[in-house]
């Protein structure tokens, strides 16, 4: 493992050192600064729509707040773009005075595509072919081309009489799911649906039809959503182990909460190594048809008829997150924006999938939350929780916690966040009903507004004890 990651960090520091670096967005954007920081980068100008930058050293890096879209990821990122496109002067004036020869180099959000920002070469920029590979519309094609099992679908122009005939079609019992793409970012179950009856089918219609170009219907697959990432790397794809989609359903409506992922969950072994191996072969058809370079993910949801993919995401998706932290002498992200500007990271393949897969099964995370909209949250609390017989209570004075449950502000009104107590949860478990439990806990002490939710079902059939709380 040593190895691995030394001959790593070494490739990358000869990207990085002595360089300047802008980070334009994004995610843990402290973390990436020490990373920077540690692989000799000169110094580091931070773009971030956060208004309440973390303590920084101002010798290593500079941090910039330019406003954001409202704290929405697809927000943020448009706003973002808008401003590197076509920079406004006062940022111009700051750029000339951080890297007045103008050769630094720039790192944006995951869903960046421009190719450069006032000159600067962006080294993560997505292609246009790579853009459209997303759209759930038209996903499809792949499974069919690489003649892998997947659930049956239709995909319509947005009638709501039409929808109406195709949900009955491939209705199995327990409903359909509605899924919507356009030229807008579409994440975080924003424009997916779950219909059941008339009034969720007219719901559903209102919201979709306002920004979605088509609808994809196939019915609704009972089971865990997850996601496994692939690594496009010169030598070959690296397949990476399965995350779970934390994504419980609203009692009631047609809608699903994302409320982040975690990597305790295993599904069957059979299941796992289908989801791999699928991985790969994505990812060597990326290559071979887009010339693909970096992270990919691969979602879809673990039923009883085994792991049925429902799309693609060609960036670095926020579940490797916790991959990152099974490994954080590694720094991931800086690896993905050197294998999309085309660096050969000189670690084969098979050797990087042997040393992350291995770590991330050894030390398991979650990176749990959502956005609350019910209140504006001033200030942040926290308190210990405990969870017993899929229930959730905070912990008592002296007690041991399971977790801790944070809520703070944030642009739409707060965000509450899980987290996991390391050893709480065994290995294998789904971590869904312990997410619907503690922000079951958050309604009725913090009104966070969430209202009755539904977690996933396992598709397996082990005894509670085998899968709960360690």
């Amino acid at each position: 493992m040593d190895h691995v990651v030394g001959a790593l960090c070494a490739r990358l520091s000869g990207l990085f050192e002595g360089r300047r670096v802008v980070l334009a967005g994004g995610a843990r954007q402290a973390r990436r600064v020490q990373e920077l920081h540690h692989l000799g980068a000169r110094r580091m100008l931070v773009l971030t729509t956060d208004d309440q930058p973390p303590l920084h050293d101002p010798e290593m890096s500079r941090w910039l707040c330019v406003g954001n879209g409202g704290g929405l990821v697809a927000k943020d990122h448009a706003w973002l773009t808008g401003l590197m496109a076509e920079p406004p002067e006062w940022l111009s004036q700051e750029l000339r005075q951080f890297d007045p020869e103008g050769d630094a180099l720039v790192i944006g959000t995951p869903y960046v595509g421009l190719a450069a920002f006032a000159g600067r070469p962006i080294l993560n920029h997505r292609r246009p072919s790579w853009v459209e590979l997303e759209n759930k519309t038209t996903i499809d094609a792949l499974w069919d081309e690489l003649e892998t099992p997947r659930a049956p679908a239709i995909v319509l122009d947005p009638d709501l009489d039409a929808l109406g005939r195709a949900s009955a079609l491939l209705d199995r019992g327990a409903g359909v799911v509605w899924s919507g793409d356009g030229p807008s970012i579409n994440g975080g179950a924003n424009y997916v649906r779950r219909v059941r009856t008339a009034e969720d089918a007219a719901r559903a219609f209102a919201a979709l039809s306002q920004h979605c170009e088509q609808i994809r219907v196939m019915p609704f697959l009972e089971g865990i959503p997850v996601s496994v990432h692939g690594i496009v790397l010169p030598d070959g794809t690296a397949a990476l182990r399965p995350i779970e989609m934390i994504v419980p359903r609203r009692s009631g409506t047609a809608r699903f909460l994302y409320a982040g992922c975690a990597s305790f969950y295993d599904p069957p072994a059979w299941i796992r190594e289908h989801m791999r191996e699928l991985a790969r072969r994505v990812g060597e058809h990326l290559r071979a048809t887009v010339g693909y370079r970096g992270t990919f993910t691969l979602d879809g949801i673990a039923t009883a008829d085994g792991f049925l993919p429902t799309e693609i995401n060609t960036r670095y998706g926020g579940a490797m997150g916790c991959l990152e932290d099974a490994l954080p002498e590694l720094p991931l992200a800086l690896l993905q924006a050197a294998l999309v500007a085309g660096h050969d990271v000189g670690v084969p393949a098979e050797r990087f999938e042997e040393v992350l897969v291995a770590a991330a099964d050894l030390r398991r995370s979650g990176l749990i939350g959502a956005n609350v909209r019910a209140l504006r949250q001033e200030e942040a609390i926290q308190a210990g929780v405990v969870f017993a017989d899929w229930t959730c209570r905070w912990a008592q004075e002296g007690e041991i916690p399971h977790g801790q449950l944070k809520l703070r502000p944030y642009p739409v009104g707060g965000r509450l966040e899980l987290e996991l107590a390391e050893g709480a949860v065994a290995p294998g478990a789904s971590v869904t009903a312990l997410t619907v439990a503690a922000f079951a806990l958050a309604d009725r002490d913090w009104h966070t507004g969430f209202g009755p939710l539904d977690p996933a079902r396992p598709i397996d059939d082990r005894p509670a004890e085998e899968v709960g709380i360690a």
